[in-house]
């Protein structure tokens, strides 16, 4: 069974540079900014981003992730019996429902996406769409990470899937320089060890990908050309 430690979420705990990024934002916005996160599970990142000071909007399609209950016998505690929940639900919105497929157009201080585009809930829409809505959710001079999975085999489409996983390079080609600044973008040439999990019980490898980026001031770069057309 996997053990449940520090914010009692099934899969662990939060990533490292998770905090990282909080400190960033807390600094920058000096405590007032806003986080959307993708397809978080049982609150892996939410509840310690919103522990961490930010507003937190949280997307989960899978109810028994929120509300509690057994998957591959594993027992989720119902976000709401959680300390960190409790004690910042002010905080946090929690929405039961798929983010890519949702109409609802909001703007955020960062963007966090982890492990979420491979998901099978999600391999029917087109990579350009689900990147697309991604981006588009950030706000100018806001920020974004992703944490990608890519296809261990580039050249086999059943099993690795264009909609669900990277291939070398791709990532970056939706970043537009004019409009974002790529801070940190590494991709893999090896497998990396990931434990078992609800749905993957055994330990299993996979291909992996993460970026950070930051988008630009748009209107700042728009009254920039504006004012060189001018002269």
């Amino acid at each position: 069974m996997i053990r449940k430690i520090d914010v009692g979420s099934v899969f662990g705990t939060a990533q490292r540079t998770s905090y990282e990024y909080m400190k960033l934002l807390n600094e920058k916005h000096n405590g007032n900014f806003k986080t959307l996160v993708v397809d978080d599970k049982d609150g892996l990142h939410s509840l310690p981003f919103a522990n961490h000071g930010s507003k937190v909007v949280m997307y989960e399609p899978n109810e028994i992730y929120i509300n509690g209950g057994i998957i591959d016998d594993e027992i989720i505690t119902p976000i709401s019996n959680r300390k960190y929940y409790k004690e910042n639900i002010d905080k946090i919105e929690i929405r039961n429902k798929n983010f890519y497929e949702s109409n609802i157009e909001e703007k955020y201080d960062f963007v966090y996406c982890y492990r979420s585009l491979h998901e099978n809930h999600n391999k029917k829409i087109p990579m350009k769409r689900k990147m697309r809505k991604l981006l588009s959710s950030v706000k100018d001079d806001g920020y974004i990470y992703i944490f990608y999975h890519m296809a261990k085999n580039e050249s086999d489409i059943s099993n690795f899937s264009k909609n669900q996983y990277f291939r070398k390079g791709e990532m970056q080609s939706y970043f537009d320089p004019r409009i974002w600044e790529i801070i940190t973008i590494i991709e893999n040439d090896h497998n990396t060890n990931h434990n078992g999990h609800p749905y993957h019980k055994k330990n299993h490898e996979h291909r992996i990908g993460h970026i950070f980026a930051r988008k630009k001031n748009n209107r700042l770069v728009h009254k920039y050309f504006y004012e060189i057309t001018l002269l």
